[in-house]
């Protein structure tokens, strides 16, 4: 016969046979003239016979309200803020001539990271020198102009074309400046300029190189500075737990090797959406780093704590049982009477686990012995 079509009932274990044995049958069967049954099981409920030779004793521990039990660590990645972080381009196709930063230096606003050499810059800088210049030319002819309409040898409506002529160099030359402003660059000679950091912080991102080709089409930015006194932990959550989670709760920060980062932060949002690839929640974390202890990329460990004002039924470990298809406790009703209970479980540590129903804060659990007592109503069933 097939073992996993057999009925629980049926199965006997040690536990079982020595329940037997104080009950007054005999492993093999047979019953013994003089023994008096210590327990009687029926239903759901299982009593001891206290006038019994040999009464048997189960410990029992009240169930008790308390804070949840904390979600496991969670393993986390150390990022940047994006409202603290501000990557930099190169606005112009070329390649890179000098590096002047390296991985994780401090830089202030303004300062020069990369230079790149481009043929385009001395195009734009044509452009703006051709606007001035036709300032001065369009600006020498109105002047012209004027003196000829005061003589009476030239019209107002000449005048009146070549001021607007005027105006539209002067836009042109403020657009060719402007273009060139917007880059943020640095110019160095006629052929390069420098990438400039657009605040200060700390250079946490760089993909720059000599002799690389750079510009403004590239995937991502050639350096990023950001400001590391704030940065954020990016955990990934398992779904029956992130319920748990709300923005504003606290969460404390670990080392990988699990020593005590003494940080903590502020859960900033939890997703509503579960990530198609890992099955999970992000959560965003919000970390002050005055010390700049964490950095970015690194992996440390998340412990999300309970909400103050949270509370849930809590008992032994050892007082849950299976039936081998629901978890289960004895509760016990009155003074050596014990009735079986099927109960929702939540987390579990090594010694308390959460109830979420089944028993009520205040009554007495059996904490040793559940086992026996199970195996006590599979027999006389």
């Amino acid at each position: 016969m097939n073992r996993s079509a057999r009925s629980p009932r049926r199965t006997l274990s040690a536990l079982s046979l020595v329940l037997l044995s104080a009950a007054g049958v005999a492993c093999h069967g047979t019953p013994q003239e003089k023994a008096r049954p210590p327990f009687s099981a029926a239903e759901d409920v299982v009593k001891l016979d206290p006038a019994a030779p040999g009464p048997m004793k189960f410990a029992t521990t009240e169930a008790a309200s308390g804070e949840p039990l904390p979600l496991p660590p969670v393993t986390a990645r150390v990022s940047t803020v994006e409202s603290l972080t501000a990557p930099s381009f190169a606005p112009l196709a070329g390649r890179v001539v000098t590096v002047n930063v390296r991985l994780g230096d401090r830089v202030a606003e303004g300062d020069r990271l990369i230079e790149v050499r481009t043929a385009d810059l001395p195009t734009l800088q044509h452009e703006r020198r051709a606007a001035e210049l036709a300032i001065k030319t369009r600006k020498a002819v109105v002047e012209r102009l004027e003196k000829l309409v005061e003589a009476r040898a030239a019209s107002q409506n000449e005048l009146t074309v070549a001021q607007s002529e005027l105006d539209e160099a002067r836009l042109a030359a403020q657009a060719a400046a402007e273009k060139i402003r917007s880059l943020s660059i640095k110019t160095a000679g006629a052929t390069s300029y420098w990438v400039l950091a657009n605040r200060a912080g700390t250079v946490v991102q760089l993909d720059a190189t000599p002799g690389k080709q750079v510009g403004p089409d590239g995937d991502k930015p050639i350096a990023t500075v950001a400001d590391l006194g704030e940065v954020l932990v990016l955990a990934d959550v398992a779904q029956r737990d992130a319920s748990a989670l709300t923005a504003g709760r606290t969460a404390a920060i670990r080392f990988p090797d699990g020593a005590e980062a003494g940080i903590s932060g502020t859960i900033e949002s939890v997703s509503d959406v579960v990530d198609p690839d890992r099955q999970t929640v992000p959560v965003r974390v919000r970390v002050k780093n005055d010390r700049k202890t964490l950095r970015p990329n690194a992996f440390v460990s998340v412990l999300f704590k309970p909400p103050g004002e949270a509370q849930v039924v809590g008992v032994p470990t050892s007082a849950i049982v299976s039936d081998g298809a629901r978890s289960i406790v004895f509760v016990e009703t009155t003074p050596g009477t014990f009735q079986r209970r099927p109960v929702e479980v939540g987390r579990q540590s090594k010694e308390r686990a959460e109830v979420l129903s089944g028993v009520r804060p205040g009554e007495r659990v059996v904490s040793s012995g559940a086992l026996l007592l199970l195996n006590a109503l599979d027999v006389e069933g």
